[in-house]
């Protein structure tokens, strides 16, 4: 067995009970055993189903701990009572006793039959990073195997008497249980702990850590879209647990959707990510959800200038346990209070999360989510009666889901994974009285996934995803004449589909381990995409080989297909004869990993060749086709139609390398943190004679160096230094005027050839945690943009072209919070 998986593993020590014996005779070395009656019973121990990984105490994320359990196991393998024989602490004992309690066991048995039995369960908490996804029924990185010694387990074979349970017959065997993880995806990263909410720039938002990772571009203004090795963000999939979502942050990126407090983590897919996701090109963003503690009640409140948020948890029952959260801004409340001359809107946004975890016994597993997310321009002003002809914009994008996941396990070796979710989707986006766009879908989701343990070396993963979304949409256009409006030329347009768009998939995949040396992944998906009426095959394979203890190799290579946008293919706003997108991924990296993982290295190089990319017929360098437009789109909900113009001409490349270094805590600096380098080229080719250009998201050089130095008595400092390639933008050589409407007309240059300016920014993170009794507070201040730096996005020009002004970026916002947690 590997170190790492000596690691990963659980050991479950239980003792026969013998006929009653002095603590003497037990420990004599050379004691003579009773002779074994006739008519000896057969029996088997219990065996570990299902592990629940017990989060990190607050305050003590640097601490390691040993929790020694007394479990009692009843005949149907849940966990009947957990106590404590030697504490860690009582942080550390209440996590534990949290996590033991929602274990799921083989129950033990005697002459076939099961029955009830205690072992004892040491659970220790480590320091490291990189872990099992919580969900895994075959174990978790976080438990050690701690053989234990021979004085050890003799003074347990008389265990002191148990709680209410004296009376009843309770068996007691000796095992270690050996707990194996899964083949991880290819060029995927996975963050959890201290790393999702301590660095700055990230207002302690958990999926805004994405930013710190290699291979993840910096969009125009934080947008809070997902920009992945100069792929569009339309490229790219947000998932939440198995269901897929519209977006992970609220407008203008300013904050993810979804509590930071219930998260167990994410992973961030680069390429070759596993068949179960599909109908993406670029990558995957893949959140966890935990469950919600189970030992008491537990609740945050937090407050800072920008909005505030609370949660709350704990059980209703041993097998029943509850989380709500809710988050609501009031920037517009401030601004409106300002009453700044001119300024009519401003943004706003609540968020909403409940959580039902059920365990009813060690073969099922419920969850019930319903989650909500809602931004609005709303008005907080008159407008100024003197500003001419300055357009009102307006936009309300929302979705909301209730998703029921059920887990059954048929055996130690088969597992059953059904999800099931109903959503609603809505989109309203307004320019002035000119433009006015509405969007409904209510989408369908459903998975149902089984997974095989054939033997040691083989394990076989097939399911059935499918999507179904039916889809309204709604616009209102009005068009000009010359320099002036003409009210009587106003068309309103009402387009939905008259079936449900229906997109289902069946995906499998075969993992590997073909020496103790070599893991493989070999695996398929087939998708229909109903609205075009097209079907798309994509074979995938990864490999992994483990070289050196703690040095790995691993090498990709897979197809991905993408539908076009709903509204693309949709006939009256787009062409119904668009086909679906291809992208071949290539990539070959090592992964380096210390001692105890306190510090871990990854390098990639990659290469991703995209064909049939959806463009336009015609030249386009509005903001349709520019970096800061696709971003805008994703981020509020937009999709850009373009009528019969689209086709399926554009190719696109990818290629680079990227380095990631992380320093998880633990280690002999009190010190938490990533740093990232991705040398990357994007270029597009828009139709067929044309030449490659670059792609408008094209950032040469990524770099970012985040640490948080955990000082002590509660004191955190941190820093997250960027440094990017300005992105690349078509300039404007020229205009003609125009004798008719007395306006100009601007003459382009060559595509993409001029870049803005290259970007950087300082962002700054102090906070200190105050603890009294079981209640703690902390004060915090993270600053984005310490010394304002004044980035370039972009450019803006005078009547006739001649004249332009730098567009900047965010500058410093400071952001004052206080949070509190019991």
């Amino acid at each position: 067995m590997s170190d790492r998986r000596a690691l990963a593993s659980c050991l479950l020590t239980l003792l026969c009970l013998a006929p009653r014996a002095s603590a003497q005779d037990l420990v004599a070395p050379n004691a003579t055993p009773e002779p074994t009656p006739p008519a000896a019973h057969t029996s088997t121990p219990p065996t570990l189903l299902e592990f629940i990984e017990a989060p990190h105490p607050v305050g003590h994320e640097r601490q390691a701990a040993t929790v020694l359990l007394a479990l009692v196991i009843a005949a149907d393998g849940s966990v009947e009572l957990a106590e404590v024989e030697e504490s860690g602490g009582a942080d550390f004992d209440a996590a534990a006793l949290d996590a033991a309690r929602r274990f799921h066991f083989t129950p033990a048995t005697r002459d076939g039959a099961p029955i009830r039995a205690r072992i004892r369960y040491r659970y220790v908490f480590t320091v490291t990073l990189v872990a099992m996804p919580p969900d895994d029924p075959y174990g978790a990185d976080d438990a050690e195997v701690i053989e234990p010694r021979p004085e050890e387990v003799a003074a347990t074979v008389a265990p002191p008497p148990v709680r209410e349970l004296a009376d009843r017959e309770l068996a007691n065997y000796s095992a270690t249980g050996d707990v194996e993880g899964p083949i991880r995806d290819g060029a995927s990263h996975r963050v959890e702990g201290p790393a999702l909410t301590q660095m700055a720039g990230t207002r302690g938002d958990a999926l805004r850590a994405v930013e710190l990772l290699p291979g993840i571009g910096r969009p125009a203004f934080g947008l809070g879209v997902l920009i992945v090795r100069g792929s569009p963000p339309q490229d790219s999939q947000y998932f939440l647990g198995s269901v897929p979502v519209p977006l992970a942050y609220h407008f203008a990126g300013i904050t993810s959707f979804f509590s930071s407090r219930l998260l167990g983590g994410f992973d961030m897919m680069l390429s070759n990510f596993g068949v179960r996701y599909g109908r993406a090109t670029g990558g995957i963003l893949q959140i966890d959800v935990r469950d919600p503690l189970g030992d008491g009640i537990h609740g945050r409140v937090d407050v800072n200038v920008v909005d505030a948020s609370a949660s709350v948890e704990g059980p209703i029952s041993r097998q029943l346990a509850v989380a709500v959260a809710v988050r609501r801004s009031y920037i517009d409340a401030i601004l409106g209070a300002l009453q700044i001359q001119g300024l009519g809107v401003a943004p706003a946004y609540y968020d909403y999360q409940a959580i039902i975890a059920w365990h009813p016994d060690a073969e099922n597993r419920f969850r019930l989510l319903m989650y909500g997310s809602d931004d609005q321009l709303v008005p907080i002003a008159p407008p100024d009666p003197n500003a001419q002809g300055a357009p009102s914009f307006g936009l309300d994008s929302q979705f909301h889901r209730v998703q029921l996941e059920w887990r059954h396990l048929y055996s130690p070796s088969v597992r059953h994974d059904l999800t099931a979710s109903l959503g609603y989707d809505y989109n309203q986006t307004q320019f002035g009285s000119s433009f006015r766009q509405d969007r409904t879908q209510w989408p369908l989701i459903a998975r149902s996934e089984w997974t095989a343990r054939m033997s040691d070396a083989i394990t076989l993963v097939g399911g059935f995803d499918l999507q179904v979304i039916p889809y309204y949409l709604d616009f209102v256009t009005q068009s000009s004449a010359g320099p002036t409006q003409d009210p009587t030329r106003r068309t309103d347009v009402h387009l939905h589909r008259d079936s449900p768009v229906v997109r289902p998939a069946l995906y499998f995949e075969s993992q590997l381990t073909l020496a103790p040396v070599l893991d493989i992944v070999i695996g398929g998906r087939v998708d229909i995409y109903g609205e075009i009426g097209r079907a798309t095959a994509a074979p995938r394979l990864t490999t992994r080989w483990h070289l050196l203890p703690g040095f790995d190799v691993r090498a990709g290579v897979g197809l991905f297909t993408q539908p076009p946008d709903i509204q693309q293919s949709l006939p009256g706003s787009g062409n119904s004869s668009l086909g679906p997108m291809y992208a071949l991924h290539a990539d070959v990296g090592v992964d380096l990993r210390f001692p105890n993982e306190e510090f871990s290295i990854s390098v990639d190089g990659f290469y991703r060749h995209s064909v049939d990319r959806i463009v336009s017929a015609g030249v386009n360098n509005g903001l349709t086709g520019s970096a800061l437009g696709l971003e805008a789109a994703s981020a509020t909900g937009i999709s850009f139609g373009g009528g019969q113009s689209l086709t399926n001409q554009g190719l696109g490349r990818a290629y680079g390398l990227e380095i990631g270094a992380r320093l998880n805590p633990g280690g002999p600096l009190p010190l938490v943190g990533f740093l990232s380098y991705t040398l990357m080229r994007s270029e597009w080719l828009d139709h067929p004679g044309e030449g490659w250009h670059l792609s408008p998201f094209a950032q040469t050089h990524i770099f970012t160096l985040a640490l948080t130095w955990m000082i002590g008595d509660g004191w955190e400092l941190g820093g997250t230094f960027r440094l990017v390639s300005g992105y690349p933008y078509t300039p404007i050589t020229g205009s003609i005027g125009s004798l008719s409407g007395g306006g100009y007309r601007p003459i382009y240059g060559d595509a993409f050839s001029v870049r803005n300016a290259l970007f950087n920014r300082l962002d700054v993170r102090l906070s200190k945690r105050f603890q009294i009794g079981d209640f703690g507070f902390t004060i915090y201040i993270d600053v984005q943009n310490v010394y304002n730096q004044r980035n370039q996005e972009g450019l803006t020009y005078n009547y006739d072209f001649t004249q332009t002004q730098l567009i900047p970026s965010v500058p410093i916002i400071p952001s004052l919070g206080l949070r509190g947690d019991w």
